[in-house]
């Protein structure tokens, strides 16, 4: 499951131009990994699915596919380019 959620994650990154805010992450996510019920109920005043993006997004950082750009805001690396290529 980790897996599909990071790719997810840089499928739509991508389809933001390649880098994007977290905010645009959370309204587009669901065009690429089906939101549940449990996704959407609030934990800590939002809703589950933003702190599972968060975790991930830490994840991509670590493992070089993304970068981040400012705070909020994050880049596709050229590992994670190729990453969301392959996967096309």
């Amino acid at each position: 499951m980790r897996e599909r959620w990071e790719l997810s994650i840089l499928q739509c990154i991508n389809s933001l131009g390649g880098r994007s805010c977290l905010k645009g992450i959370y309204d587009k996510i669901s065009d690429f990994v089906e939101l549940t019920e449990d996704h959407r109920k609030e934990e800590y005043g939002r809703p589950a699915y933003h702190h599972q993006i968060r975790s991930h997004i830490t994840n991509l950082c670590q493992s070089g596919e993304i970068t981040k750009i400012s705070r909020g805001s994050y880049s596709l690396t050229e590992k994670g380019q190729k990453k969301v290529s392959k996967d096309e």
